[in-house]
């Protein structure tokens, strides 16, 4: 787990540029995360359901939000509860070599 003021990139996939869109704002409007990226997905493999032998296609969005380790838990059930899949992906890459300047509006904007 990430310590408290560690820097966090927190990566969720969505099924749609809609739908990350959306937890995307409502993240923001929770101030859990300075702000958000969104990234197309032009092609997810994976096998449905588990420990199936069908391997099924997708497409979708990659969702991208800055917050800090302290508010993964919040930020991950938030996702959740918006997310359209039962079994969402959301993880978080720690981020080292923030400008102070950049740390300090980041926790300026997160509650």
């Amino acid at each position: 787990m990430a310590r408290e003021n560690q820097p966090i990139w927190v990566l969720a996939n969505c099924n749609s540029h809609k739908e990350a869109k959306e937890i995307g704002n409502s993240v923001l409007s929770h101030r859990l995360g300075s702000c958000f990226d969104i990234f197309p997905r032009s092609l997810t493999n994976y096998f449905w359901p588990p420990k199936g032998e069908k391997i099924e296609s997708a497409k979708g969005a990659l969702l991208v939000i800055e917050t800090f380790g302290s508010k993964y838990h919040s930020l991950h059930a938030l996702v959740v509860e918006n997310h359209s899949d039962e079994l969402p992906f959301i993880g978080f890459i720690p981020i080292q070599g923030i400008s102070r300047g950049y740390r300090g509006w980041m926790k300026g904007e997160i509650k």
